[in-house]
């Protein structure tokens, strides 16, 4: 059953992020030619704005799911089996919980934008929706969060530098 959640969920972020990075790129090709018309496309800087919003947020929990974060480890390499599980326990943990005051913060900046009414520049839109709906991105990106740190200990880390166990070197 959590598979197919997963699935539907991933889905839904490819379908929003794809849908949102192709509006960016038919804005920006239509206001571009108007330009050189004479006739620009009004408040396309507007529609980049929320399509670039939309594409991103959509586009973080894809990143989790994959676990395709950019990842800087000067001798993780070199870390025993025991020691690269530990620490990929730790930062999995460390990954929900930023992610939960990311989220706990976008959700929060929704509250404030909602409560003081602010709207957009141009077209005059209401922002909270935008960044509620980034919120909800960000509630998914937590989804697959936790379910990549249930399956964290099960997950094979090849090291071909290693530092050997004592157990590997018996043989």
């Amino acid at each position: 059953m959590l598979y197919v959640i997963d699935r539907w969920l991933g889905r839904i972020c490819l379908a929003v992020s794809g849908v949102s990075i192709i509006v960016m790129a038919l804005v920006a090709f239509v206001d571009s030619i108007g330009r050189k018309l004479g006739h620009p496309l009004y408040g396309g800087s507007e529609y980049v704005i929320f399509a670039l919003l939309i594409f991103f947020f959509s586009s973080i929990p894809l990143v989790v799911r994959d676990d395709s974060h950019i990842r800087v480890g000067l001798f993780s390499d070199l870390y025993k089996r025991r020691l690269s599980r530990i620490e990929a326990l730790f930062t999995s943990i460390m990954e929900v919980v930023a992610l939960g005051f990311f989220t706990w913060m976008i959700f929060d900046q929704a509250d404030r934008l909602e409560r003081f009414g602010t709207l957009s520049v141009f077209f005059e839109l209401p922002m909270a929706p935008f960044v509620f709906l980034a919120g909800i991105f960000c509630l998914i990106a937590i989804w697959f969060a936790v379910h990549n740190l249930w399956i964290v200990h099960r997950q094979p880390r090849p090291r071909p530098h290693a530092i050997p166990d004592d157990e590997d070197t018996d043989a």
